[in-house]
């Protein structure tokens, strides 16, 4: 328990007087109880954000595990392909969309480096626009919505839904979270390299290497930065200049070039190991869970640390840039049980502390310390 959270139940203790003086209690019930009047409806608590993102966790694990078992029953030819633009896509497009709705933004990822993410972007969408240009002259346009799908889902399915499937399994067995997701991007990387698509194009030992190099990469940059729609988007240009060097459309070097180009700006942007870092709105964001940051304990004597919004702790590591705009409360920094502390004894309070709350002012979960005029 934080000195803000001891803080705001000793209050709440302190205050514990009733508004309706206990004999007019005592005649409201009676008359509930003989029926003339009806009970006041007892109003329901909001859930909690803990609740809220236990809520949200439990529907993509559940549709993660869907979207695993569409694409085992996909593989083995039990459920039908979808045909898009000629080409036959997994049925596991489907609940990866849905997998990929319910994660929203989070898909995106969070990137260490702002500016190197805008560069990414910028040029990541030149390329598409000159290679669709290209399909466009070829008469071959369907192909593009189709080969951009069909690298969204492996992305969702093998670097979101079976990775999520295997470290939640894993972590059944008290497998650390860490250790879990590593091994659960290890175990879909391995899946992706042996798709049937991928070993038809394999005839020496050597071919795997471009699948392992680039399943190897993609892993690293979901583990650092969690960043799916990125990689999915470089994956598609890849799929697109393939196809285009298959058809002579360009060269073999063109095509090199211009994946090696998307992928080392997307090492650069997204691949950088800082775990805080400047969210879209300003806030400190998580990089590896995605959560905000809701407050920075920065009291004396002790290493600074960083609360999430489900409640857990990080250290402050050197690279952290805070925003410019911060709201900071100074509240009590008491070294033991505060339930019984009457707050209108300053004697008790022996110094002071800095709480960093990053949740805009007017948040319903903004916390709240009572002063001591308030507590009396």
């Amino acid at each position: 328990m934080t000195a803000v959270q001891a803080t705001d139940r000793a209050a709440k203790a302190h205050l514990a007087w009733s508004p309706v003086p206990p004999a007019t209690n005592d005649l409201v019930s009676r008359l509930v109880a003989e029926g003339m009047i009806a009970p006041v409806p007892s109003m329901e608590e909001a859930p909690s954000r803990v609740e809220q993102l236990s809520n949200r966790r439990t529907l993509v694990l559940g549709l993660s595990g869907i979207t695993m078992l569409v694409e085992v029953l996909s593989i083995a030819g039990l459920v039908p392909h979808l045909w898009i633009g000629g080409l036959g896509l997994s049925f596991s497009l489907l609940p990866a969309m849905a997998l990929g709705l319910a994660c929203g933004s989070r898909l995106l990822g969070r990137s260490g480096v702002r500016r190197a993410a805008i560069v990414f972007w910028a040029i990541a969408g030149l390329l598409m626009t000159g290679i669709t240009a290209m399909y466009l002259h070829l008469g071959r346009l369907e192909l593009v919505p189709a080969l951009v799908l069909a690298a969204l889902d492996e992305e969702l399915v093998y670097r979101l839904a079976i990775p999520a499937v295997i470290a939640a399994a894993l972590r059944l067995g008290n497998v650390r979270p860490n250790a879990a997701r590593i091994a659960g991007l290890v175990a879909a990387a391995i899946w992706f390299c042996l798709l049937p698509g991928h070993l038809e194009q394999v005839a020496t030992p050597t071919g795997f290497v471009p699948y392992v190099a680039f399943a190897s990469l993609s892993a690293f940059i979901v583990y650092r930065s969690g960043s799916i729609l990125p990689l999915a988007f470089a994956h598609a240009i890849s799929n697109l200049l393939t196809f285009l060097m298959f058809g002579a459309a360009v060269t073999a070097d063109a095509r090199g070039l211009g994946m090696a180009s998307i992928l080392c700006l997307l090492v650069l942007a997204y691949g950088r190991p800082r775990r805080i870092t400047v969210g879209d709105e300003g806030g400190l964001v998580d990089t590896q869970t995605g959560l905000a940051v809701t407050a920075i304990d920065l009291r004396d004597g002790q290493p600074a640390l960083l609360e999430l919004a489900d409640g857990r702790y990080l250290p402050v590591h050197a690279d952290m840039v805070v925003p410019r705009e911060v709201h900071t409360q100074d509240v009590a920094d008491i070294g033991f049980d505060l339930t019984d502390l009457d707050l209108t004894d300053a004697a008790a309070i022996e110094r002071r502390r800095t709480i960093v709350d990053l949740r805009p002012p007017g948040s319903p979960e903004r916390r709240r310390t009572p002063s001591p005029e308030r507590a009396s």
